[in-house]
């Protein structure tokens, strides 16, 4: 399904699905057009067979329903919207889901707008999503019972451990054939990334298939024998090979070659408690067991499920993988899985694995009805970036300090604008070598400029340019550049005199504005208006402070995401529109870093990812929608990510290491890194990724690049 696939093989059904759609399109519009003109009651006969079709669960062929459609769109949606709310509400009943897997779901309808302007395969995701919330509520219900359970305890006492945790450690010895580790010596870093990538998908991954398939019944008549009698033992199917090269690409991309050695569940099974003190009995019966096994399982991992209060998504269990060692086949060992599981999560998992299945499919349906790119749309990698202004040097009538606030080139423009530690906003042209607007920045105090000089932004306001930017801790003005950097004071924002503004951004269309303002409410204020506010959330927890910008915000202004602060190792998502707000804790970034804590950036400003910086150069790519981390990445240095920006599927980040590192974010492989004096504190692409301009302490104070994107 979608997102589990690997990228060849999701391509190449993306590629099929944009072809079918062309053809059935072609094919409705040819019926439809000759119906409507030779036999119009035809057509509303086929509207009212596909209404009975999808109200009996009865096969259907797709054409009919694409001529349904050509009847009547708003009827046509209603009908498969109301089916698959019936299909996909509990209980699920499988002759239905079948009926909705064969004949629905690969229909071209998902691609076709519906009567609100949205893709149908959207309101399927709200479906499925919508179900999906009630079952997690109901798995967070059973959680919260069990904390009362009086074996609580001991199930909290069962810590997480890891003591092998690749299956190419020496105490496993798997794939260590020269086949597979020559690759590593060669000298060629391109020609060696390459090679890697290819044998670790296919020589690495087909070795550990073929020693899993050998041992595979061994292993599960050995699990069943020892757990048979503390709880319902099922074997599980054997991983398949699409879902190990998705693993590698999605969840294992940073991790070292071979990738694939992070495979530990290639062989599995399961054991199902009814109680709590089951569960309990049945984990100290494998640890029994391992710790007095001399030769044939011993102790990998253990992670345990039930330990996180905040997890969200419901399910939990207790997952213990083992070295396996064959009595059969001596010459392999290998860690396997074991699910320790209580039957109440089995039941709810088994309501929402259908469902997932489904939202997995998003990626797929994205992709399929996004413009696919022509030959002369530029390829991120083949980018080329050259400095074309140090703002340091080739400014000889004005001096700039240390650039700790932002910096961003307007392209139309050609302008660069800047915030500098002299507490001055400033705009360069860079042509001609100069200075053509300053204007001071009145922060009672330097940790409030430090906090607030993040503020400036070029928005289309009349049809013409401006730069906005905050000049004192609770004001915000608008400049004209055409009228001279003229102030437009029916922008102005000013708050009263002992309030302040800590972060703020604009929407894309620049017709929105959201600040924070006294660390504790999200404010959002339409141009048109800006003395009134239109919409205000009140944050769950006062924001830190932070010496960064740690704040992000989509481009259609419908989800903002915000740092914890200094030495915190979380972030807040928040629903504008639903004023909804959720702390996501990172799981590899450490508590952040002194300066500024995690940072996010919504990936291509879009509403779908976040990346989220911290320390030891390491960040992370959370899913909105699941609210979960998706991709766990890093850099070649290990200093701690300052800033990151991200448009035209790159994410450019800088880190303490004075290094500017860049990502295609569509097989996340770094494609550039270059070394600066500066320690960025801020990263800036304009829309076009024509610039690319970093800033921060020292070096260079900071360096405008210009790339051949247009």
């Amino acid at each position: 399904m979608g997102s589990t696939d690997s990228k060849q093989k999701l391509g190449e059904r993306v590629i099929a699905a944009r072809r079918k759609l062309e053809d059935d399109m072609k094919l409705q519009s040819e019926r439809s057009d000759d119906l409507m003109a030779k036999s119009p009651k035809t057509m509303q006969f086929m509207l009212s067979s596909i209404e009975s079709s999808f109200k009996n669960y009865a096969p259907f062929l797709e054409p009919t329903l694409l001529i349904a459609w050509s009847a009547d769109k708003d009827k046509c949606e209603d009908i498969v919207v109301n089916a698959c709310k019936k299909v996909l509400s509990a209980p699920i009943t499988p002759d239905e889901y079948d009926w909705f897997k064969v004949y629905v779901l690969p229909s071209s309808i998902w691609m076709l707008k519906t009567k609100d302007d949205r893709y149908m395969y959207q309101e399927l995701m709200d479906i499925a999503q919508s179900m999906s919330h009630s079952i997690i509520e109901t798995m967070d219900s059973v959680y919260g019972h069990l904390r009362k359970h009086d074996k609580w305890d001991q199930l909290m006492a069962i810590k997480e451990e890891t003591i092998v945790s690749r299956q190419d450690d020496k105490k496993v010895g798997m794939l260590q054939d020269k086949g597979i580790m020559d690759v590593a010596d060669i000298k060629d870093d391109d020609e060696k990334m390459a090679l890697q990538t290819f044998i670790d998908a296919h020589a690495a991954i087909n070795s550990l298939t073929v020693s899993a398939k050998i041992i595979d019944r061994e292993f599960q008549n050995y699990v069943k024998t020892m757990m048979g009698r503390y709880g319902t033992f099922k074997a599980a199917p054997m991983k398949k090979v699409e879902r190990c090269l998705s693993k590698l690409e999605n969840d294992y991309a940073s991790e070292q070659y071979p990738k694939s050695a992070k495979l530990l569940d290639l062989v599995r099974c399961s054991v199902t408690f009814n109680t709590l003190e089951q569960l309990i009995q049945g984990f100290d019966a494998i640890k029994t067991h391992v710790d007095s096994s001399q030769q044939s399982m011993k102790l990998a991992r253990v992670k345990n499920g039930f330990l996180d209060p905040d997890y969200v998504g419901g399910y939990r269990d207790i997952k213990i993988n083992v070295i396996f060692h064959s009595a059969m086949h001596p010459e392999i060992k290998m860690i396997c899985e074991i699910q320790l599981i209580l039957s109440q999560f089995l039941h709810e998992k088994k309501r929402i694995h259908k469902l997932y299945s489904i939202v997995r499919e998003e990626t797929y349906f994205q992709m399929v009805v996004s413009t696919p790119k022509t030959a002369k749309t530029t390829d991120v990698k083949q980018l080329k970036f050259e400095p074309v202004f140090d703002a340091r040097t080739d400014v000889k009538d004005a001096s700039v300090s240390s650039v700790r606030g932002k910096c961003s080139v307007d392209s139309a423009s050609g302008l660069l604008a800047l915030e500098d530690n002299n507490k001055n906003f400033l705009v360069y042209n860079m042509d001609k070598k100069k200075v053509v607007f300053q204007h001071a920045l009145s922060f009672t105090n330097w940790s409030e400029f430090q906090r607030q000089g993040y503020s400036h932004e070029w928005i289309e306001w009349g049809g013409k340019k401006h730069v906005s930017v905050q000049t004192e801790q609770h004001i915000i003005r608008t400049f004209a550049v055409d009228g001279g950097f003229s102030e437009i004071e029916s922008l102005r924002i000013s708050l009263p005199d002992t309030d302040e503004i800590n972060y703020c951004a604009f929407d894309k269309k620049s017709k929105r504005i959201f600040m924070v303002r006294n660390k504790s409410t999200l404010e959002e204020r339409s141009l048109k208006t800006v003395k009134n506010v239109t919409k205000s959330i009140k944050l769950d927890q006062e924001i830190a402070t932070s010496n960064l910008n740690p704040l992000s915000l989509s481009v259609d202004g419908a989800w903002c995401a915000i740092g914890g602060g200094k030495n915190k190792n979380y972030f807040y998502l928040i629903d504008v529109a639903k004023g909804t707000q959720y702390k996501l804790v990172t799981t590899t970034l450490g508590q952040g870093h002194t300066m500024g804590g995690v940072i996010p950036c919504f990936i291509n400003g879009e509403s779908n990812f976040v990346a989220v910086g911290g320390a030891g150069g390491k960040f992370e790519i959370w899913d909105v929608k699941t609210r979960k981390a998706c991709k766990f990445l890093a850099c070649t240095k290990e200093g701690s990510i300052n800033c990151l920006s991200s448009k035209n599927n790159i994410l450019a980040i800088g880190n303490t290491k004075k290094t500017l590192n860049l990502w295609d974010v569509r097989d996340w492989q770094m494609f550039y890194e270059k070394e600066t004096k500066v320690e960025p504190t801020s990263i800036h692409l304009s829309e076009d990724s024509k610039y690319l301009t970093v800033s921060g302490w020292n070096g260079e104070k900071c360096l405008v690049f210009k790339t051949n994107s247009v």
